[in-house]
């Protein structure tokens, strides 16, 4: 819990530095969050260039490098990345790691099949993967 509200809400640096938080479930953070899930850049780190194509490719709106450099940032002064030396690189902390898999699994676990449980007019697809889902739609069709 302490991680949760740790990387959610502002706080501060060490240095004194403002830290927005990621609000989760927030598209252009999951967008973020899920184009790490893919471990393509765990080898060679990622750029700037590189995270606006991957993000923008996950469908977050109209994606841009100075979103990309907006969110380097909060993104480092959170722990969730480090810059790699002599270059404009950057790679995920362990911390980061951990948080892209929790935040991307409970989203689209949890949370998407949930609210399209509880909401029959959102696309079946959705929810097509949870089985508390599939649970409730029998439940519902067979009284």
């Amino acid at each position: 819990m302490a991680t949760f509200s740790q990387v959610t809400r502002p706080s501060t640096t060490d240095d004194g530095l403002y830290a927005p938080g990621l609000r989760f479930g927030e598209a252009r953070v999951m967008a973020l969050l899920g184009a790490w899930v893919g471990f393509c850049h765990l080898l060679a780190g990622f750029c700037n260039r590189e995270m606006v194509e991957r993000v923008g490719a996950l469908g977050a709106a109209p994606y841009t490098a100075r979103q990309a450099t907006y969110d380097l940032r909060r993104l480092k002064r959170k722990g969730l990345i480090v810059k790699l030396a002599h270059s404009h690189r950057y790679q995920l902390t362990s911390l980061g790691r951990r948080v892209a898999v929790l935040f991307t699994k409970t989203y689209g676990r949890v949370l998407a099949p949930g609210l399209s449980a509880l909401d029959p007019r959102l696309p079946e697809d959705v929810g097509a993967r949870s089985s508390p889902h599939h649970g409730l739609a029998q439940l519902r069709t067979n009284p």
